[in-house]
């Protein structure tokens, strides 16, 4: 229809007022068309939109229920697990703490008696140190005595050595300053 209106349009068998108004009743008609096909596409679009967004729904809020239903099934499973868990605990730690305390005692011993021992061996040896320290300390104070002993003679040596030395000293003194003072005068 396009084609025979251009023909007549490009022939001028039709008038310019009629031109335009036949061009006009187009342009109406086909915005009008336009708008009743938009319409109508988003009519469709909104069910198609209203349809999925109902499937959505009902898929997720399935989905989500067996899902929940799975998750609550194993929390109800862990749980009872825990219960059973915890009751075997309980008991292996009854079990456990009687070991210990047969253990600790054992050790307790062991450690109890090993220590008596090390104190009457302490014992010995603190005795045997005592008697080692006096019969030490005994010949150091001897040697001691000895030592001042010496030292006292060595003393009296020295004072008699260093008197004659002196003497002698003092002796030649006098005898070069007598012939100093002679030989000067």
């Amino acid at each position: 229809m396009i084609d025979a209106l251009k023909t007549l349009f490009e022939n001028d068998v039709v008038s310019e007022e009629i031109r335009a108004q036949i061009e006009e009743a187009w342009e109406s008609k086909v915005a009008e068309n336009r708008r009743a096909a938009t319409a109508d596409l988003r009519e469709e679009f909104a069910q198609k939109y209203e349809h999925d967004k109902q499937t959505m729904v009902e898929a997720i809020d399935t989905m989500l229920s067996e899902r929940l239903e799975a998750e609550i099934t194993e929390f109800q499973e862990d749980r009872k697990q825990l219960a059973e868990a915890k009751a075997k605990f309980a008991v292996a730690q009854r079990e456990n703490a009687d070991l210990l305390k047969n253990f600790v005692v054992e050790q307790l011993q062991t450690e109890i008696s090993e220590l008596r021992a090390d104190k009457v061996a302490m014992a010995e040896n603190y005795a045997k140190l005592e008697e080692f320290v006096v019969d030490a300390l005994s010949n150091e104070i001897a040697e001691f005595y000895e030592d001042k002993k010496d030292l006292a003679e060595t003393k009296v040596r020295l004072v008699r050595e260093a008197k004659t030395h002196f003497a002698k000293v003092k002796k030649d003194f006098i005898e070069r300053s007598a012939t100093a003072v002679s030989e000067m005068g």
